[in-house]
């Protein structure tokens, strides 16, 4: 059985979409929490809700403290595929963003509010520290939290890998090796365990099932790359988003124009087909078909009639 991959990688949720941007609300509710507690005792803190000019100020600095943030994650979302994140690149980009965030805070403060007696590399100094133990505490909680879930989500599937090796037989399609951008090989699971593949640009999530739960995998792979992998698997492309497992659909619902995959597992939600991925699904459940199991579809505005595969791909082609 595959290995867990043992590297210097940072904990592969924090460069989700979801948490990327999530980290930057969350950042600023905590800053605004603590400026309100911390602006009392600083002379070089100018935040204020009360004063409604200075108000206007907090608003707008945020804003561009919003911005600023903003960009910085969306960069780091972008340039993943190309640049391998360690945690020391990691805390590199963020003592960045904390610079860069620092220096807008200082010019933001020396153009609109009154002089201070410091001059400006003391309170871009003191602006450095400050924005750093706004930001800590927030990145380490956010750290812990993605690290738990990625060491969860690894034992879970070596539990179930492990499981793998006390199997007598295993039915087609065999085993289906997983494996990372890389070319690292990740996971081996069982075709009958998979059940379908979500695409989230640089990751790829994997959903199974493990003594009964449906649980969740994420593989860091273009979608692109682990469709031509599993051209030979019962794994199929339906949706620019997902995969789907021929051996798991109980049918094809059409809901006017729009075509969704119901799966044999009630916990997963119908999964859209899109046109252009339609005949390719089709064409799969054929072969999957000629196997013995059929697979049917559901057109729910004409009530409870179902039309066999071969039925669907005249219905298209008509």
């Amino acid at each position: 059985m595959a290995k867990i991959d043992k590297s210097r990688e940072i904990p592969k949720f924090l460069l989700d979409k979801q948490y990327l941007y999530g980290s930057v609300l969350f950042i600023l509710t905590f800053s605004f929490v603590f400026m309100v507690v911390y602006t009392p005792f600083s002379y070089t803190a100018w935040f204020s809700l009360t004063d409604m000019r200075h108000l206007l100020l907090t608003a707008i600095f945020y804003v561009g403290a919003l911005l600023i943030m903003w960009a910085s994650k969306h960069i780091m979302y972008r340039v993943q595929d190309r640049v391998r994140f360690t945690f020391a690149k990691y805390t590199a980009w963020l003592l960045a963003e904390v610079v860069v965030i620092s220096l807008f805070y200082t010019i933001f403060t020396s153009v609109f509010i009154s002089p201070f007696e410091q001059t400006s590399w003391v309170l871009l100094l003191k602006a450095v520290w400050c924005v750093l133990m706004i930001m800590a505490i927030p990145y380490t909680i956010q750290t812990l939290y993605a690290a738990y879930k990625a060491k969860t989500e690894e034992l879970q599937m070596l539990q179930y890998e492990m499981s793998l090796g006390g199997e007598q037989t295993v039915t087609y399609p065999s085993l289906i090796n997983l494996y990372d951008y890389n070319g690292t090989l990740k996971l081996t699971i069982n075709a009958d365990s998979l059940y379908y593949m979500e695409s989230q640009d640089n990751y790829v999530k994997i959903f199974y099932i493990n003594n009964g739960k449906l649980l969740s995998y994420m593989l860091r792979c273009r979608t692109k790359a682990i469709e031509e992998n599993l051209a030979g698997t019962s794994m199929v492309r339906c949706h620019r988003s997902y995969m789907v497992n021929v051996m798991k659909i109980n049918n094809i619902r059409k809901k006017g124009k729009a075509r969704y995959v119901i799966l044999d597992n009630g916990d997963i939600k119908p999964i859209p087909v899109s046109k252009s991925y339609f005949k390719n699904l089709i064409g799969k459940i054929e072969r999957f078909n000629a196997s013995g199991r059929s697979v049917t579809e559901t057109e729910e505005q004409a009530g409870p009639e179902e039309t066999s595969a071969e039925g669907v791909q005249a219905d298209q082609q008509a």
